[in-house]
């Protein structure tokens, strides 16, 4: 065993190892027994939330009797005295303090309780007469005091006289949002315009203008969405071009990018200079930059020597690192190089790899879809709360006393015939141990659906570094390579490792149950005063943030050698981080020259695509003219390409990443067991072998043979 001072000891030859070991046990047993029992608690509280809760009353109005507006042709929550909702004053956890009934549809007409006469002596009698009865048919809320014409608006009557005032000033407005000059006369005979309308209320055209985009936009995705398809089936295509011929490219790429940065930095340390050496002859250009001081004029600082002499010292500095770092390191990067090409290969070999993440994607979008249905059923569960309200004194003892709207209906009620008490419906909640505890089920709700998709992930990860193993370690490629690696792998994963992908995924759900919980406690903090509070918040911010980095990372390489060696997690995530620690410059090297390249993947094809849609929707391709659907907004198709074609170039390049990456580690592992003698040969490419000068000895032919 050779002693290298580095961290752990190197990998020793193992005659019977030949890749992703096929006997195994589970392990992290307990890990996954608690993950068992967990996913069991979080379908109760589903469960729960399902048989408490109804999303209706978040869709709906209620009224003041806890009837829900809309479920029995009743649709649209009426106020008796809308005023009393204009005040904040007058709201008790937002409900007005006045009566609301469902209606099945809002009144269109003037009415009040005065008589209908022209006589002014008749009035007076009327009044004489029936005022008393009046005033308690209206204290009691039994009756409207007013009707005027009202609109439905989202479920609830809002006057006519808004809503109008809204259809006046969109009509005032063309197709391009200019005024068209339309007025109406007030009863003051002054005459306003439509953009008056729309100047003087800032929402109210915000709304309008933001209301026609959204009916243009959705008109333009019904008459392009299969093109809209048909554009994404080519990104997942071009992808997935890109990934192959990285084989033949990488280097190429790599080699030129990094000689360009070198010819763009050694250009400015020219100019830099020239423009210095110019300034020789000004007058004031030696001037201190000091004694110049602070100013918003940049010109000022460039016409000084110490200003191109400072931007060609950094220049010349960075150039020389970098010339130096490509001197140095130009082994590492063509390893580099010659991993990436390999990846390439066994994605080509194993193409079935490359639609995974559409099962990751679904399994995700499973979990997301059960916690944001618990969620809402948890935010409506509970039932109706009614409160005692007094009309006539919003402040005295019975104001905001729980009540029983039952019992109020009851003839022997005290307040039976007191017509200025009421019980009314104020919230949906209630007493029970699970309503008070709903905000902690939110927490463990989200808890549970942050846990369940890093596992998902994790077992993807898994997966794909079982597939990749398999390719790496066979011998004679592609014979040796297993019948449907990918599936093996799979099955593997699922069967002997869900403890261990448990174990990872609740380290990783725990950092970020936290951070949650700081970006709430920074968003409460945000008007607060306590300076110290808040740089501490923001230190843990930012150490949680680098944490949850680290061990992704950490998490990522582990899964690779749990795919390999069957092994729970503790040992696998030390090891791996052994191994990459006696490897740090590789890791490093090879970690940026990937993300090189997929950032230059993902920006080829995201572009490209934009483009083409680009190209399309504005009929820039003659020939298909007669093809391209006629749109309000060409834009958004290109938008929503464009971001399409990154999420479809980022599933197919993270599998490729996920390729480079076990790869890279069964490489270490490989140059660490074997010595290319016959009994130990090398399993890496020729390429790698010639980079590194190794090859493998051949056996030596006898007379016989």
């Amino acid at each position: 065993q050779r002693k290298t001072g580095l961290p752990g000891k190197e990998k020793t030859f193992d005659p019977n190892f030949k890749g992703p070991i096929k006997k195994r046990s589970c392990t992290d047993i307990l890990c996954c027994l608690l993950f068992f029992v967990f996913i069991i608690g979080y379908i109760v509280i589903g469960l729960f939330a399902w048989l408490n809760g109804d999303p209706v009353i978040l869709l709906f109005p209620t009224d003041n009797q806890g009837r829900i507006c809309g479920l029995k042709g009743k649709s649209n929550l009426f106020y008796f005295d809308i005023t009393k909702c204009a005040s904040a004053a007058t709201l008790i956890n937002f409900q007005c303090q006045t009566t609301q009934i469902c209606v099945s549809s809002c009144p269109d007409t003037y009415w009040t309780y005065l008589p209908d006469v022209a006589n002014f002596s008749t009035i007076v009698t009327f009044y004489l007469q029936h005022l008393k009865d009046i005033q308690a048919i209206m204290n009691s809320g039994k009756c409207a005091p007013y009707y005027l014409p009202f609109s439905p608006v989202v479920g609830r009557c809002i006057p006519r006289v808004a809503t109008d005032l809204v259809s006046f000033a969109a009509e005032s407005l063309d197709s391009a949002g200019n005024s068209l000059n339309a007025t109406l006369v007030d009863s003051n005979n002054q005459t306003i315009t439509g953009q008056s309308l729309l100047d003087g209320t800032a929402p109210i055209k915000l709304y309008l203008e933001a209301r026609a985009i959204a009916e243009k936009i959705f008109a333009d995705l019904t008459v392009s969405w299969y093109w809209l398809l048909g554009m994404l089936g080519i990104t997942a295509i071009v992808a997935f071009l890109w990934i192959v011929i990285m084989r033949w490219v990488a280097g190429v790429m790599v080699w030129v990018t990094l000689l360009g940065i070198i010819g763009v930095l050694s250009f400015g340390v020219w100019y830099c200079y020239d423009e210095w050496n110019k300034l020789k002859t000004v007058a004031g250009s030696k001037t201190s930059i000091i004694s110049v001081g602070f100013t918003t004029n940049l010109s000022t600082y460039l016409a000084l020597q110490d200003t191109w002499l400072a931007f060609l010292i950094i220049l010349a500095i960075v150039d020389a690192i970098l010339i130096l770092v490509i001197i140095f390191l130009r082994k590492r990067i063509q390893i580099a190089i010659q991993i990436i090409r390999q990846s390439s290969k066994a994605i080509g070999w194993m193409i079935s790899t490359l639609f995974y993440p559409l099962v990751t994607f679904i399994l995700v979008l499973i979990v997301i879809s059960f916690w944001a249905a618990t969620a809402l059923f948890l935010a409506s569960s509970g039932s109706p709360v009614y409160q005692v309200i007094d009309s006539r004194n919003l402040t005295n003892s019975t104001t905001g006393q729980a009540c029983n709207i039952n019992e109020w209906s009851n003839s022997t009620h005290q307040y039976y015939l007191n017509d200025a008490v009421s019980c009314v419906f104020v919230k949906y909640g209630g007493t029970s141990i699970f309503h008070n505890n709903v905000i902690w089920l939110q927490v463990v709700a989200v808890f549970g659906m942050l846990w369940i998709v890093n596992w998902v992930l994790a077992l993807g990860q898994c997966t794909l570094a079982g597939a990749f193993a398999s390719y790496y370690w066979a011998w004679k490629k592609p014979q040796d390579i297993p019948l449907l690696p990918l599936y093996s792998s799979f099955g593997r994963a699922l069967r002997y490792h869900t403890g261990s992908l448990a174990f990872g995924s609740l380290i990783i759900a725990i950092v970020q149950i936290i951070r949650i919980l700081l970006e709430y406690a920074d968003n409460k903090l945000k008007a607060a005063e306590n300076k110290v509070a808040k740089f501490v918040l923001k230190c843990l911010k930012c150490c949680f943030w680098c944490l949850e980095k680290f061990l992704k990372f950490l998490n990522r390489n582990a899964y690779i050698m749990i795919a390999v060696y069957g092994k729970h997690f503790c040992w696998s995530a030390k090891e791996a981080f052994k191994l990459l620690m006696r490897n740090i410059i590789r890791v490093a090297v090879l970690d940026k020259v990937t993300d090189f390249i997929l950032f230059i993947g993902k920006l080829i094809v995201t572009v490209g695509m934009g483009a083409l849609a680009w190209a399309f929707f504005t009929d820039k391709f003659i020939s298909l003219q007669i093809f391209a659907p006629s749109l309000n907004y060409y834009w958004m198709p290109i938008i929503i390409i464009s971001i399409a074609a990154y999420f479809v170039a980022s599933g197919f390049f993270n599998t490729f990443a996920m390729a480079v990456d076990t790869i890279f580690l069964c490489f270490l592992e490989d140059l660490e067991r074997n010595d290319g003698t016959e009994e130990k040969p090398y399993y890496m490419s020729k390429g790698l072998m010639k980079v590194l000068g190794k090859k493998n000895k051949k056996k030596k032919k006898t007379k016989d043979e």
